[in-house]
């Protein structure tokens, strides 16, 4: 896909996209599909989720968090975000594709954070994966520092189909 901004074209690789999703996955893939444990810890995972996302988000500029607000409340949040990148100019859109590709670097901070966020939490288990998902959204998306995690689970949640 190609996003033009105001001062020029973005090309936005749909792969990014997919590599969100991916992660999203990945991260939800921990938790089964059994009734359980899970579900009273919502809040706490998803403050260990916002840990991840923090220093991930830190070095944004005002306009990028805002636009990852707007895509964490949003019904189309792929939409949002593309439409969010094409009003910005290139210079300020760039370092907002460029945080996202790390998600799905298994080298980057934020996705070792992620993975070893799995590894405590894989034991656990949910009566409805879905509804989990959007609790963690719901929690992370009503902290400032974590607009990221909310943004990224709410566009996994679309990918599957879930508002």
């Amino acid at each position: 896909m190609v996003v033009k901004g105001k001062s020029g074209v973005i090309k936005l690789n749909s792969k990014i996209m997919k590599k969100i999703v991916v992660a999203v996955l990945f991260m939800s893939l921990l938790i089964s599909c059994k009734s359980g444990t899970a579900d009273n810890k919502a809040p706490e995972m998803a403050n260990e989720m916002c840990d991840c996302f923090s220093g991930f988000q830190k070095d944004m500029s005002p306009d990028a968090i805002a636009l990852l607000k707007a895509v964490a409340e949003s019904d189309s949040p792929r939409k949002t975000m593309q439409e969010g990148l094409t009003k910005m100019k290139p210079e300020d859109a760039m370092p907002i594709i460029e945080k996202f590709k790390q998600v799905g670097d298994r080298s980057s901070s934020v996705n070792k954070c992620m993975q070893a966020f799995d590894d405590k939490h894989a034991k656990e288990t949910t009566a409805d994966k879905n509804a989990l998902l959007k609790k963690l959204r719901n929690v992370m998306k009503s902290k400032t520092d974590c607009q990221a995690g909310a943004a990224i689970i709410n566009i996994g949640l679309e990918q599957q189909g879930v508002k």
